[in-house]
């Protein structure tokens, strides 16, 4: 395989373009760094149709609805995944045998030299790769088994603790086995490298690849010529939060936006607002806006870029989740001060006081927001600084660097 010229297929459980959250984010950096190898394919397995039909400098794209292709015996049989440890109840809500077979079609058609598999959820697909005799890559976003565990362990109740239990260990059996079965697994840190190393033994090669972003897609923003999102309050007081709302660890930072951070920030600062942005919000975040003018609530946007630009800081105060928040990278492209608990910008080689604030408790957040508001310079400073780590670590053009050094190895292993 020479990198020169490699036809690439990525088979993902979600629509890569227009970019909606991280994971897109990252299936779009990876492909766009793929295509200056050589044409580049999509298999994607999801259960909705997109309103588009191509993807920009995509060669062939495979849409499956997978609620829609699932026969009636497919979805009798998956109430009994736990009997069968190389299965998972959310690896199976992203399967089924029609969507297989146009699987292999399309394999047959583009004769794809390299095949990327995002998240381990896709592993059902892996036997049908196989028979092709192709390269074959794991793109594990997260630590899956670990990211698991922590977000179920508030399970409550005897029958919710054991399908827990079980979801965990079948989780890990599969984890374990499609990196064993692939040519090269890549992870968003050095962090998460360490942890698949600590978990599990004999692992294909593991390659860190930077979350990144095109750093000039968000230049606009940082020179302060973004056109603003019509209705929202000046931005000198508006903290933001970004993230795929219903996702349980983003949940949980939201809770503590609404309830503990922005409360003490309005009463010292009446004029204060929270602008939470990203798809599928719970009730009590449209609660709470209704009851609160100061909170607003976006839902999806098509473009998180003007609602960086409208905001005087990004605030993560994350304590749950996996990989690397590339809600943090962009908000540093776009010269927006952030301020971030420890383990929202784990797998970021972030500095507290020199790229952004890491700030971990509640009253602690709230100071570094007042810091920020009454300190214009430091915010400066460290957006400038931050823009700096970005360009140099995490844009495309990074992280191109680290893709090229990987997809060298899987052609020396060839010889």
């Amino acid at each position: 395989m020479n990198t020169s010229e490699i036809r690439t297929l990525f088979i993902t459980r979600e629509i890569p373009y227009p970019i909606v959250a991280g994971v897109s984010l990252r299936l779009w950096q990876n492909i766009n760094i793929m295509i200056k190898f050589g044409p580049v394919g999509v298999f994607s397995a999801v259960d909705w149709n997109p309103v588009h039909t191509s993807l920009p400098g995509v060669e062939v794209w495979k849409h499956c609805n997978v609620l829609q292709q699932r026969s009636p015996w497919e979805k009798f049989i998956a109430r009994f995944w736990w009997f069968d440890s190389h299965r998972h109840s959310d690896a199976d809500w992203v399967h089924a045998q029609a969507a297989a077979q146009e699987l292999q079609v399309m394999m047959t058609q583009f004769q794809p030299d390299l095949v990327v598999m995002e998240q381990v959820w896709l592993y059902p697909y892996l036997k049908v790769v196989q028979e092709h005799g192709c390269e074959i890559i794991f793109d594990n976003h997260n630590v899956e088994a670990s990211l698991w565990q922590k977000i179920k362990a508030a399970a409550q109740g005897l029958k919710a603790k054991l399908k827990t239990k079980i979801e965990l260990a079948h989780l890990q059996v599969i984890e374990q086995d499609f990196s064993r079965q692939a040519n090269q697994t890549w992870v968003c840190s050095q962090e998460d490298a360490s942890l698949m190393q600590q978990l599990y033994s004999q692992l294909s090669p593991i390659k860190v690849i930077p979350n990144g972003i095109n750093i000039h897609d968000y230049d606009l923003v940082r020179s302060g010529e973004c056109t603003l999102p019509p209705g929202l309050p000046d931005k000198k007081r508006t903290i933001l939060f970004v993230g795929q709302l219903s996702y349980p660890p983003n949940t949980a930072a939201v809770e503590l936006l609404i309830n503990q951070i922005y409360p003490k920030l309005k009463k010292k600062y009446p004029d204060s607002h929270l602008l939470l942005v990203g798809r599928k919000p719970m009730q009590f975040m449209k609660q709470a806006a209704k009851q609160e003018p100061g909170i607003i609530v976006t839902g999806a946007v098509p473009d998180i870029r003007p609602y960086l630009a409208a905001a005087s800081m990004m605030v993560v105060p994350l304590h749950q989740g996996g990989g690397t928040r590339l809600k943090i990278v962009e908000a540093l492209a776009a010269g927006c001060p952030v301020i971030s608990t420890t383990k929202g910008a784990e797998g970021l080689k972030v500095k507290d006081g020199e790229h952004l604030l890491i700030r971990n408790e509640v009253e602690e957040i709230v100071e570094g927001i007042y810091q920020l508001w009454t300190n214009p310079d430091l915010g400066v400073k460290l957006a400038n600084s931050g823009y700096k780590l970005v360009e140099a670590e995490y844009s495309w053009e990074a992280v191109g660097r680290k893709v090229e050094l990987a997809i060298q190895e899987l052609r020396t292993a060839e010889f």
